[in-house]
């Protein structure tokens, strides 16, 4: 039961850290669109500049606030009923001590091997965020966006590096004392991400103009100022806790992973293109074409060997992402079908691998006294394989949008959810 409680303050105290700040997520109203967005709300510029060029029914200026949580988690539901089983099999083990060292220590390590490879998938990511867009669209030169944004979390997950490795040492004809290697750790991973964008987009018709449409070229330039921390426990002072000395080794190295004292600086641009017809739209966007990266900071010495070990990445690096996206609009526009899909795979801000398709239907209002409607799925192929089902509603200026994987909300069932709160006020 201790051994449980003590895994429990470990999650618990590393994942809290995400509760103090808050983007590298659907923000505002985008949440509830899909995530390739659509051109009735200023968010949407966030996923490609293009939308900032408008078209000759859409020149605005628009300022926007968005906060958000997002919340992923896999494999807890057998956790604690492992360990319970852990804890049985070794006191049974102590009590059948008959002499036979050999046999108490294959016992032992195959007790400790069934439990972490029972708990090798288990994943759990906490996000943060808020956004600050200040949109102006002009009617001969473009549109520009000036915003800023901040996302913090943390993840938690099992990192297994080979077999348990137990030595028993008899103490008397029927007890022993053990010492082990596990072989397996806690991994506490935290990240901490400001940007502030610039963002210009225009169309090209000086250059050429399709016969029924326009299109839009933009660009998003983002100052980026981070810092991503690892924390590795090992698993050999969890389970022998003799001294008591695991809890004071927890808050020692939590506190260091969600420190954020040595950020570091990157540079990153995103280019989008679109084609703008009077009911449907077909784009293209590219997210990150620099590439910018960040190193780790390991917050102990056993983290670090980890990592030389080649067992934690030193540092993780946002690679170009690539979309394609399309929307079709009934005749008054108010309609929309929209779609997207990820042609690369790249890496999310939580060390897992991303790439998606979606497609959403919305509804835009033009009466003060209806809501706007939206609702769509979205199929998440990669990390942990999380889809979701979202959509939002927007009254005046404030829009409210959620997402999730499974609406069976127990406390240990498999899920992705979010959910954010925005207000937009256009001129």
């Amino acid at each position: 039961m201790m051994k449980r409680k003590l895994l429990a303050l470990a999650v618990t105290g590393a994942l809290s850290s995400s509760a103090m700040a808050t983007t590298f997520h659907n923000q505002g109203s985008v949440l509830g669109y899909g995530d390739a967005g659509n051109n009735h709300t200023i968010f949407a510029n966030f996923k490609n500049p293009a939308f900032l060029g408008g078209d000759d029914t859409n020149r605005e200026i628009g300022l926007g606030a968005s906060v958000g949580i997002d919340a992923e988690y896999k494999e807890v539901d057998g956790v604690g009923d492992n360990f319970d089983t852990l804890d049985a099999r070794i006191a049974e083990i102590e009590a059948n001590f008959a002499g036979d060292v050999a046999a108490a220590e294959a016992d032992i390590e195959e007790a400790l091997n069934t439990f972490f490879q029972s708990n090798e998938n288990l994943n759990i990511n906490l996000k943060a965020s808020g956004s600050v867009p200040l949109v102006v669209q002009t009617t001969n030169n473009g549109g520009f966006m000036l915003a800023a944004s901040v996302t913090t979390g943390t993840n938690a997950k099992f990192l297994r590096t080979g077999d348990a490795d137990v030595t028993v040492t008899p103490v008397g004809p029927s007890d022993f004392t053990y010492n082990l290697n596990s072989e397996s750790a806690m991994l506490f991973s935290a990240f901490q991400l400001a940007e502030v964008s610039l963002a210009y987009s225009a169309d090209l018709n000086r250059f050429f103009k399709p016969q029924n449409g326009q299109v839009n070229a933009g660009i998003r330039l983002k100052a980026m100022s981070g810092q991503f921390n690892h924390y590795g426990l090992e698993f050999d002072s969890f389970l022998d806790n003799q001294n008591g000395e695991f809890e004071d080794r927890v808050s020692d190295g939590l506190d260091e992973v969600t420190t954020f004292e040595n950020t570091e600086s990157q540079f990153g641009v995103d280019l989008g293109l679109q084609y703008i017809a009077k009911n449907y739209l077909l784009g293209l966007s590219l997210e990150n074409i620099n590439s910018p990266s960040f190193k780790y900071n390991m917050a102990d010495a056993d983290t670090q060997a980890f990592a030389t070990a080649g067992y934690l990445e030193d540092e993780i690096t946002f690679e170009p992402k690539a979309r394609l996206e399309a929307a079709t609009y009934s005749k008054n526009r108010r309609w929309t079908l929209a779609g997207f899909y990820d042609l690369t795979k790249t890496m999310d801000i939580t060390g897992l691998e991303t790439k998606k398709a979606g497609v959403a239907v919305s509804y835009a209002s033009n009466r003060w006294f209806l809501p706007d409607l939206r609702a769509g799925y979205t199929n998440e192929s990669a990390g942990n394989e999380m889809s979701r089902i979202h959509g939002g509603l927007t009254i005046g200026p404030v829009s409210v949008d959620v997402a999730a994987n499974s609406f069976d909300f127990g406390e240990d069932v498999d899920n992705s959810i979010a959910a954010n709160v925005s207000v937009e006020l256009t001129f």
